[in-house]
């Protein structure tokens, strides 16, 4: 399957469309020939979006407009996957990527696949070459994790098995590692061998007690270097012919982003 984020400028029946009306009402829809699409704003009719396109307004039956758009990951991560457990935001993520050098062809372990969310990220970066190799030892979360996947095409690019990495990981000489998990100082000898000389590492932890007892952990280790803390906060500014100004609400600690570099230990 391909990608639904590889766009084109036609849209067809059994693909997914984001219906823009304003910032708080937006909605993925999957096109199905016949159908109706229904919200507060209205009823839409699904052919009449298909014969418009991408790019084009269309009308509801309560004569609102809306736009018909292509969803982008963000839409995905923040209106169009099932959610089981907590994830992490996307302003983490987007740090998160660029602190790791995630970008085609790289192979990826992530520890703590949950429904999905992180995993689809790194796959859309990875793709077509690389792939992700993620652990999880809730079998229920799997399925939910492969369901979100194949439903945005990026299934392909990535394997889940079950197992909790303190036991180990097949892999060997990955070029990063992400790693979401309430213990992560328990698994860094399974994350140091899985590593090639030199590969990062991000652990992103909830809370300052973890924080502090990874950093010894690791410390202590002597097998990583270049070892750093963050927290990454954001706040939206609102847009009005009336006024600009921040917003009142932002999004404060979701958690902890902890990085290093994999090095061979001094003998």
């Amino acid at each position: 399957m391909t990608s639904v984020l590889n766009h084109g400028n036609t849209i067809e029946y059994g693909k997914e469309v984001l219906i823009y009306f304003d910032n708080r009402r937006r909605f993925l829809v999957k096109l199905e020939q016949g159908k109706k699409f229904s919200s507060d704003k209205g009823v839409i009719l699904i052919d009449d979006v298909i014969k418009r396109g991408v790019g084009s307004q269309v009308v509801t039956t309560l004569n609102a407009r809306a736009w018909i758009l292509h969803p982008l990951l963000i839409d995905y991560l923040e209106k169009g996957i099932k959610r089981v457990t907590q994830v992490i935001y996307p302003k983490d993520l987007g740090f998160i990527v660029l602190m790791l050098g995630i970008g085609s062809g790289c192979r990826v372990l992530e520890a703590g696949v949950g429904s999905g969310n992180t995993t689809m990220v790194l796959a859309h970066f990875v793709k077509p070459q690389g792939h992700v190799f993620g652990y999880e030892n809730r079998k229920e979360f799997i399925e939910i994790a492969k369901s979100n996947l194949a439903r945005v095409g990026l299934d392909k690019y990535v394997t889940i098995k079950y197992g909790d990495i303190k036991k180990g990981v097949d892999e060997r000489e990955l070029d990063a590692a992400i790693i979401d998990m309430p213990d992560p100082w328990e698994a860094l000898e399974t994350i140091y061998s899985a590593l090639k000389p030199s590969a990062p590492v991000v652990f992103f932890i909830p809370s300052m007690q973890q924080l502090i007892k990874l950093f010894e952990a690791v410390d202590e280790h002597k097998g990583f270097m270049d070892v750093r803390a963050y927290e990454v906060l954001l706040r939206e500014i609102e847009l009005s012919r009336r006024a600009i100004r921040p917003s009142t609400h932002m999004v404060g600690h979701t958690g902890f982003i902890f990085f290093a570099r994999k090095v061979i230990k001094s003998s």
